[in-house]
């Protein structure tokens, strides 16, 4: 019986080795596993946080995108508005041309004409120049954005 005893021995420690190793190797895996849960833990915070600026940058570009069409809106208005001061700017300036060549106006009048036509003239120069600053400006900003 001792020989049998003897014989059982060393699978009994083979058996409490294995056993061991068995168990470290679970504990290993079950590490492997708490990091891995911890890092989609880490993983899904990330991203809910990005959710949420996702969502907050999302408001605050509708609300420019609102300001930018009131923008344009006033823009073209402007645009058009300088447009029509050079048109009637030129009318007038027209119609002076045209009374000075008709003789209908006296010598005096005649100088009085021309001087109001040289403001008028000075007056179309600066809102076009304005009007040339302003579409510059805008398609220097679009271009940027």
């Amino acid at each position: 019986m001792k020989i049998i005893h003897y014989y059982q021995e060393p699978y009994e420690k083979s058996n409490e080795n294995q056993e061991k190793i068995h168990t470290e190797k679970c504990r290993e895996k079950e590490k492997q596993f708490n990091m891995i849960q911890q890092l989609i833990e880490s993983k899904e915070k990330f991203l809910f946080e990005k959710q949420k600026q996702f969502k907050k940058i999302s408001k605050h570009n509708c609300f420019f995108e609102n300001i930018k069409d009131d923008y344009l809106i006033y823009h073209n208005y402007i645009i058009d508005q300088k447009k029509k001061q050079t048109q009637a700017l030129e009318l007038l300036n027209e119609y002076i041309r045209n009374l000075t060549i008709s003789g209908a106006l006296s010598k005096q009048n005649v100088e009085d004409a021309k001087e109001e036509q040289k403001k008028i003239l000075h007056e179309i120069k600066s809102i076009k120049e304005n009007l040339n600053s302003i579409i510059s400006n805008t398609n220097k900003i679009h271009s940027k954005l």
